[in-house]
């Protein structure tokens, strides 16, 4: 039940970030392609396959699904933080150092956070299962 929780959360997490950095919280346009559009565009890809794992995750019952999907989430999350390595504007005030990367950036902290509960409530659960069928002498 609680990974099923935690990959909802993840789905809505990336779902909302998908919509946000395509419409609200959009980086800067130019004339011409602007470093943080490709970065954005980077960014969408990792959201997708965060949704993919999820979902996989949240339709699967096996434990291997959310083995990877918990990879996935903190590899995702890892790389919505460092979005801005692979292009940004110079300038501080420019839409996307303003809004569409600490947006990703906290994001990208959210996925983390779920991915890293849900594999503690995993460990914990394998330790409560292990103690109960301990025999004690």
């Amino acid at each position: 039940m609680k990974n099923k929780i935690s990959a909802l959360i993840s789905i809505i997490i990336s779902a909302f970030l998908i919509t946000a950095v395509n419409t609200f919280l959009r980086p800067c346009h130019g004339v011409m392609a602007m470093p943080c559009e490709h970065s954005t565009k980077i960014a969408c890809i990792v959201l997708i396959a965060v949704i993919a794992a999820s979902v996989l995750r949240f339709t699967s019952g096996k434990t291997l699904f959310g083995i990877i999907s918990n990879a996935v989430g903190i590899a995702g999350g890892i790389l919505l933080i460092i979005t801005p390595v692979f292009g940004k504007c110079q300038v501080a005030s420019m839409a996307c150092n303003m809004k569409t990367f600490p947006a990703l950036r906290i994001g990208g902290i959210l996925l983390i956070l779920a991915a890293a509960v849900s594999v503690t409530a995993e460990i914990f659960k394998k330790i409560s299962r292990s103690k109960r069928h301990a025999h004690t002498f």
